[in-house]
């Protein structure tokens, strides 16, 4: 099954944030298929060069690192209908509705830090950290 990294655990490593750093950092040390949408690495980079004020120069380079470990997917027209549909249902953002239907779409699991997303049928990293 692949494993769906949402941007929040990309962030948390990078930045090494009190207790979810460390353990994205476990998450993404895994020995496991990781994935995540070229969305997801847009918000990454956005997060941490405007919001963090991180040079973007590292970003780029810790961009780069990401798309050789990681497979990376784009949505499918299919996977904008469908998310259509769960956040008719869910009401949940726009984003957070592809990164769903996209990691299920693909046999995989999205996995966040994301209470709502959870909520909804994402997992947290701690069901794969010992």
């Amino acid at each position: 099954m692949k494993l769906f990294v949402d941007t929040n655990l990309l962030v948390a490593a990078t930045l090494d944030e009190d207790e979810r750093g460390e353990m994205a950092t476990k998450f993404l040390n895994l020995d496991r298929e990781l994935a995540t949408t070229i969305l997801n690495l847009m918000e990454f980079r956005t997060v941490l060069t405007k919001k963090k004020q991180l040079d973007q120069e590292r970003v780029e380079r810790l961009l780069d690192g990401l798309w050789e470990r990681i497979t990376v997917y784009r949505h499918s027209n299919d996977d904008l209908l469908k998310s259509y549909s769960v956040q008719e249902n869910t009401l949940l953002y726009p984003m957070d509705c592809l990164l769903l239907t996209t990691a299920e779409e693909t046999d995989g699991v999205l996995v966040t830090f994301d209470s709502e997303l959870q909520e909804n049928g994402a997992v947290s990293p701690a069901e794969f950290v010992d």
